[in-house]
């Protein structure tokens, strides 16, 4: 409740954007660390949009449904995945 005479006018929250973590076994990390070396050879630890819609189309997925993954995974940056948001794109597109 806010101050007397401000009912009616809430503001709403400013969404936070949780952290993603993809909950992979010893085996599917290793698996993953493979794929981010795939799409990321400068080892930065971090794929940028342009080299990631090249390696996620290999998939087979319609760009559209890349697009959702995309949403979905980024929440550090609009620009890249990080590491963490790079598994977690590779586990949906595997569920897709």
């Amino acid at each position: 409740m806010g101050p007397p005479g401000q009912m009616g006018r809430m503001q709403p929250m400013p969404m936070e954007r949780e952290k993603l973590v993809a909950n992979l076994s010893p085996k599917e990390r290793g698996f993953y660390s493979n794929m981010l070396s795939l799409a990321d050879p400068n080892g930065n630890n971090k794929v940028g949009g342009k080299d990631a819609v090249g390696f996620f189309k290999k998939s087979g997925l319609p760009v559209e449904k890349l697009k959702d993954i995309w949403k979905i995974s980024a929440r550090t940056s609009n620009e890249y995945l990080s590491r963490e948001e790079f598994y977690v794109a590779l586990r949906l597109i595997a569920y897709a």
